[in-house]
Protein backbone atom coordinates (compact mmCIF):
# COMPACT_ATOMS: atom_id res chain seq x y z
CA UNK A 1 0.00 0.00 0.00
CA UNK A 2 1.75 3.33 -0.95
CA UNK A 3 -0.68 5.79 0.52
CA UNK A 4 0.71 5.91 4.43
CA UNK A 5 4.12 5.41 2.76
CA UNK A 6 3.75 8.70 1.10
CA UNK A 7 2.72 10.02 4.69
CA UNK A 8 5.58 8.97 6.14
CA UNK A 9 8.00 10.10 3.42
CA UNK A 10 6.84 13.87 4.50
CA UNK A 11 6.85 12.68 8.11
CA UNK A 12 9.74 10.70 8.63
CA UNK A 13 12.16 14.22 8.17
CA UNK A 14 10.51 15.62 11.39
CA UNK A 15 10.63 12.39 12.97
CA UNK A 16 13.68 10.75 12.08
CA UNK A 17 16.34 12.66 14.45
CA UNK A 18 13.98 11.90 17.72
CA UNK A 19 13.35 8.41 16.74
CA UNK A 20 16.50 7.04 15.51
CA UNK A 21 15.34 6.61 11.59
CA UNK A 22 19.22 6.45 10.75
CA UNK A 23 20.39 3.72 12.55
CA UNK A 24 22.11 1.13 10.97
CA UNK A 25 20.83 -1.89 12.42
CA UNK A 26 16.87 -2.33 13.57
CA UNK A 27 16.68 -3.98 16.70
CA UNK A 28 12.84 -2.77 16.12
CA UNK A 29 11.05 -5.85 18.13
CA UNK A 30 8.40 -5.89 15.47
CA UNK A 31 5.81 -8.12 16.71
CA UNK A 32 5.37 -5.71 19.72
CA UNK A 33 5.24 -2.78 17.39
CA UNK A 34 2.47 -4.91 15.56
CA UNK A 35 0.95 -5.01 18.72
CA UNK A 36 0.89 -1.69 18.96
CA UNK A 37 -0.39 -0.69 16.05
CA UNK A 38 -3.02 -2.58 16.52
CA UNK A 39 -4.39 -1.47 19.42
CA UNK A 40 -5.25 1.80 17.72
CA UNK A 41 -6.25 0.43 14.35
CA UNK A 42 -7.71 -2.78 14.60
CA UNK A 43 -10.43 -2.29 17.15
CA UNK A 44 -12.67 -5.37 17.40
CA UNK A 45 -10.84 -6.56 13.62
CA UNK A 46 -12.46 -10.27 14.82
CA UNK A 47 -15.87 -8.65 14.17
CA UNK A 48 -14.90 -6.52 10.98
CA UNK A 49 -11.93 -7.10 8.84
CA UNK A 50 -12.00 -3.73 7.78
CA UNK A 51 -11.29 -2.09 10.59
CA UNK A 52 -7.04 -1.26 9.96
CA UNK A 53 -8.32 0.07 6.75
CA UNK A 54 -11.72 2.32 8.21
CA UNK A 55 -9.33 3.50 11.24
CA UNK A 56 -5.68 4.12 9.95
CA UNK A 57 -6.37 4.26 5.98
CA UNK A 58 -8.62 5.74 3.87
CA UNK A 59 -12.16 7.61 4.90
CA UNK A 60 -13.33 5.47 1.66
CA UNK A 61 -13.80 2.75 3.44
CA UNK A 62 -16.38 4.48 5.74
CA UNK A 63 -16.84 4.82 9.18
CA UNK A 64 -15.57 2.88 11.60
CA UNK A 65 -18.14 1.47 14.43
CA UNK A 66 -18.26 3.33 17.83
CA UNK A 67 -15.28 2.27 20.21
CA UNK A 68 -17.08 2.30 23.11
CA UNK A 69 -18.06 -0.59 24.05
CA UNK A 70 -15.80 -2.81 21.42
CA UNK A 71 -12.81 -4.71 21.89
CA UNK A 72 -8.91 -3.90 21.25
CA UNK A 73 -7.35 -6.81 19.65
CA UNK A 74 -4.88 -6.12 22.16
CA UNK A 75 -7.33 -6.62 24.92
CA UNK A 76 -6.14 -8.65 28.29
CA UNK A 77 -2.24 -8.17 27.04
CA UNK A 78 0.29 -5.83 28.89
CA UNK A 79 -0.21 -2.06 28.14
CA UNK A 80 3.48 -1.99 27.80
CA UNK A 81 3.63 -1.72 24.04
CA UNK A 82 0.12 -1.19 23.70
CA UNK A 83 -1.99 2.19 23.85
CA UNK A 84 -4.53 2.01 27.00
CA UNK A 85 -8.28 2.88 26.30
CA UNK A 86 -7.24 6.74 27.58
CA UNK A 87 -4.62 7.42 25.42
CA UNK A 88 -7.21 6.23 22.48
CA UNK A 89 -9.08 9.39 23.64
CA UNK A 90 -7.06 11.93 22.35
CA UNK A 91 -6.56 9.86 19.04
CA UNK A 92 -7.80 11.85 15.24
CA UNK A 93 -10.55 10.10 13.93
CA UNK A 94 -9.37 11.18 10.42
CA UNK A 95 -8.04 7.82 9.48
CA UNK A 96 -4.32 9.22 7.88
CA UNK A 97 -3.72 11.37 10.92
CA UNK A 98 -4.53 8.20 13.24
CA UNK A 99 -1.82 6.29 11.64
CA UNK A 100 0.70 8.82 11.83
CA UNK A 101 -0.36 9.39 15.41
CA UNK A 102 0.08 6.12 16.13
CA UNK A 103 3.03 5.56 15.17
CA UNK A 104 4.07 8.20 17.05
CA UNK A 105 2.84 6.80 19.85
CA UNK A 106 4.05 3.32 19.12
CA UNK A 107 7.87 4.74 18.61
CA UNK A 108 7.79 6.21 21.62
CA UNK A 109 7.05 2.77 23.50
CA UNK A 110 9.40 0.79 20.85
CA UNK A 111 12.16 3.80 20.83
CA UNK A 112 14.44 1.03 18.64
CA UNK A 113 11.63 1.30 16.12
CA UNK A 114 11.80 3.58 13.06
CA UNK A 115 8.88 5.22 10.73
CA UNK A 116 10.42 2.70 8.05
CA UNK A 117 9.65 -0.17 10.62
CA UNK A 118 6.15 0.89 10.86
CA UNK A 119 5.81 0.93 7.23
CA UNK A 120 7.01 -2.28 6.20
CA UNK A 121 5.36 -3.48 9.07
CA UNK A 122 1.39 -2.26 8.66
CA UNK A 123 1.36 -0.83 5.40
CA UNK A 124 0.29 -4.25 3.85
CA UNK A 125 -2.17 -5.09 7.10
CA UNK A 126 -4.02 -2.03 5.96
CA UNK A 127 -3.53 -2.62 2.17
CA UNK A 128 -5.04 -6.03 2.74
CA UNK A 129 -7.93 -4.96 5.50
CA UNK A 130 -8.83 -2.25 2.48
CA UNK A 131 -9.57 -4.74 -0.08
CA UNK A 132 -11.51 -6.30 2.65
CA UNK A 133 -13.52 -3.60 2.48
CA UNK A 134 -13.69 -3.78 -1.28
CA UNK A 135 -11.24 -0.10 -1.24
CA UNK A 136 -8.26 0.45 -3.70
CA UNK A 137 -6.43 2.71 -1.45
CA UNK A 138 -5.63 6.25 -4.07
CA UNK A 139 -3.16 8.85 -3.53
CA UNK A 140 -4.52 12.31 -3.75
CA UNK A 141 -2.66 15.89 -3.06
CA UNK A 142 -4.40 16.27 0.00
CA UNK A 143 -2.65 12.84 1.28
CA UNK A 144 0.59 13.79 0.36
CA UNK A 145 0.27 16.83 2.35
CA UNK A 146 -0.95 15.84 4.93
CA UNK A 147 1.81 15.70 7.04
CA UNK A 148 2.85 18.63 6.34
CA UNK A 149 2.53 21.37 9.28
CA UNK A 150 0.78 24.37 8.20
CA UNK A 151 2.80 27.76 8.65
CA UNK A 152 2.12 30.26 11.58
CA UNK A 153 0.71 32.65 9.46
CA UNK A 154 -1.70 30.15 8.09
CA UNK A 155 -2.59 28.94 11.54
CA UNK A 156 -3.20 32.46 12.94
CA UNK A 157 -5.63 33.16 9.99
CA UNK A 158 -7.54 29.78 10.20
CA UNK A 159 -7.63 29.95 13.93
CA UNK A 160 -9.21 33.53 13.34
CA UNK A 161 -11.70 32.76 10.92
CA UNK A 162 -12.89 30.09 13.38
CA UNK A 163 -12.72 32.80 16.56
CA UNK A 164 -14.47 35.57 13.90
CA UNK A 165 -17.45 32.60 13.63
CA UNK A 166 -17.46 31.62 16.54
CA UNK A 167 -17.79 35.19 18.64
CA UNK A 168 -18.18 37.63 15.99
CA UNK A 169 -15.95 40.37 14.85
CA UNK A 170 -16.13 42.26 17.97
CA UNK A 171 -16.43 39.20 20.65
CA UNK A 172 -20.09 40.06 21.08
CA UNK A 173 -20.81 36.45 20.71
CA UNK A 174 -18.54 35.75 23.26
CA UNK A 175 -19.17 38.37 26.36
CA UNK A 176 -19.52 35.58 28.60
CA UNK A 177 -15.94 33.87 29.50
CA UNK A 178 -16.48 30.27 29.56
CA UNK A 179 -18.35 30.25 25.58
CA UNK A 180 -15.54 32.65 24.37
CA UNK A 181 -12.88 29.90 26.46
CA UNK A 182 -14.83 27.00 25.02
CA UNK A 183 -14.35 28.57 21.36
CA UNK A 184 -10.88 28.80 21.44
CA UNK A 185 -10.91 25.51 22.66
CA UNK A 186 -12.99 24.57 19.30
CA UNK A 187 -11.52 26.13 17.05
CA UNK A 188 -8.15 24.87 18.14
CA UNK A 189 -9.33 21.06 17.91
CA UNK A 190 -10.08 22.18 14.18
CA UNK A 191 -6.77 23.86 13.42
CA UNK A 192 -5.37 20.46 12.14
CA UNK A 193 -1.37 20.65 12.64
CA UNK A 194 -1.47 24.39 14.71
CA UNK A 195 -0.63 23.17 18.42
CA UNK A 196 2.45 24.88 18.03
CA UNK A 197 0.85 27.90 17.88
CA UNK A 198 -2.51 27.42 20.12
CA UNK A 199 -0.52 29.23 23.24
CA UNK A 200 0.37 32.20 21.28
CA UNK A 201 -3.03 32.73 19.48
CA UNK A 202 -4.58 32.24 22.89
CA UNK A 203 -2.75 35.28 24.24
CA UNK A 204 -3.49 37.27 21.11
CA UNK A 205 -7.63 36.68 20.89
CA UNK A 206 -7.22 37.00 24.87
CA UNK A 207 -5.81 40.45 24.51
CA UNK A 208 -7.61 41.70 21.77
CA UNK A 209 -10.85 40.87 23.21
CA UNK A 210 -10.00 42.81 26.20
CA UNK A 211 -9.05 45.72 24.46
CA UNK A 212 -11.98 45.40 22.31
CA UNK A 213 -14.44 45.52 25.18
CA UNK A 214 -12.17 48.29 26.98
CA UNK A 215 -12.69 50.17 24.11
CA UNK A 216 -16.10 50.05 23.71
CA UNK A 217 -16.74 50.67 27.52
CA UNK A 218 -14.63 53.97 27.10
CA UNK A 219 -17.15 54.93 23.91
CA UNK A 220 -20.49 54.51 26.19
CA UNK A 221 -18.99 56.30 29.33
CA UNK A 222 -18.04 59.34 26.70
CA UNK A 223 -21.63 59.00 25.04
CA UNK A 224 -22.96 58.96 29.14
CA UNK A 225 -20.65 61.61 30.34
CA UNK A 226 -21.91 63.82 27.15
CA UNK A 227 -25.36 63.00 27.54
CA UNK A 228 -25.20 63.88 31.31
CA UNK A 229 -23.30 67.31 30.98
CA UNK A 230 -25.77 68.28 27.97
CA UNK A 231 -28.91 67.33 30.64
CA UNK A 232 -26.90 69.40 33.00
CA UNK A 233 -26.60 72.29 30.95
CA UNK A 234 -29.76 72.22 30.04
CA UNK A 235 -31.22 72.05 33.86
CA UNK A 236 -29.19 74.96 34.71
CA UNK A 237 -30.16 77.09 31.60
CA UNK A 238 -33.83 76.03 33.16
CA UNK A 239 -32.93 77.09 36.53
CA UNK A 240 -32.09 80.39 35.43
CA UNK A 241 -35.20 81.14 33.04
CA UNK A 242 -37.12 80.04 35.76
CA UNK A 243 -35.49 82.52 38.86
CA UNK A 244 -35.59 85.31 36.02
CA UNK A 245 -39.26 84.56 34.38
CA UNK A 246 -37.52 84.90 31.03
CA UNK A 247 -39.57 82.02 29.16
CA UNK A 248 -42.73 83.17 31.09
CA UNK A 249 -42.53 87.29 30.01
CA UNK A 250 -41.21 86.33 26.24
CA UNK A 251 -44.45 84.95 26.26
CA UNK A 252 -46.79 87.13 27.40
CA UNK A 253 -44.87 89.76 25.31
CA UNK A 254 -45.40 87.46 22.48
CA UNK A 255 -49.07 86.79 23.08
CA UNK A 256 -49.64 90.33 23.12
CA UNK A 257 -47.73 91.27 20.30
CA UNK A 258 -49.90 89.01 18.01
CA UNK A 259 -53.04 87.48 19.55
CA UNK A 260 -53.85 91.29 21.36
CA UNK A 261 -56.20 93.67 19.65
CA UNK A 262 -54.52 96.37 21.52
CA UNK A 263 -51.01 94.54 22.23
CA UNK A 264 -52.00 95.05 25.95
CA UNK A 265 -51.19 98.34 25.71
CA UNK A 266 -52.75 99.89 28.78
CA UNK A 267 -55.30 97.34 28.76
CA UNK A 268 -55.23 95.50 31.76
CA UNK A 269 -57.69 92.86 30.51
CA UNK A 270 -55.43 91.84 27.57
CA UNK A 271 -52.42 91.89 29.89
CA UNK A 272 -54.40 89.34 32.63
CA UNK A 273 -55.37 86.86 29.60
CA UNK A 274 -51.84 86.91 28.16
CA UNK A 275 -50.47 86.01 31.83
CA UNK A 276 -53.04 83.11 32.20
CA UNK A 277 -52.17 81.63 28.73
CA UNK A 278 -48.37 81.78 29.45
CA UNK A 279 -49.06 80.47 33.08
CA UNK A 280 -47.69 76.88 32.65
CA UNK A 281 -44.75 78.19 32.32
CA UNK A 282 -44.15 79.35 36.28
CA UNK A 283 -46.07 75.82 36.69
CA UNK A 284 -43.51 73.93 35.15
CA UNK A 285 -40.98 76.10 37.03
CA UNK A 286 -42.37 75.13 40.17
CA UNK A 287 -41.33 71.29 40.24
CA UNK A 288 -37.50 71.77 39.30
CA UNK A 289 -35.37 71.78 42.71
CA UNK A 290 -33.25 74.94 42.77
Amino acid sequence: MKQPSILFVAFVCAVAPIFGASAAVSKCQKTNMQRCLDSACAINIGMNPSARCQYCGTSSAGNPPSQKGLTSITAGQSTKYTLNAKELEVAPSDPGRRYIWATTECIKKLPDCTTDDVSTIYDKLIEQSCKAAGVNMQISAAMKNMAKKPTKAACTETLGLCMNEKCGTAFEKCEDDAIFTRAIAECAAEATGCDDNIAAFRTEITNDRKSTYNQREGVLNTLVKNYQSKRESQLAGTKSDCQTNASFNSCVTNICNTGMPNKCDNDKTEKSMAERLCQYYKTACTTIKY
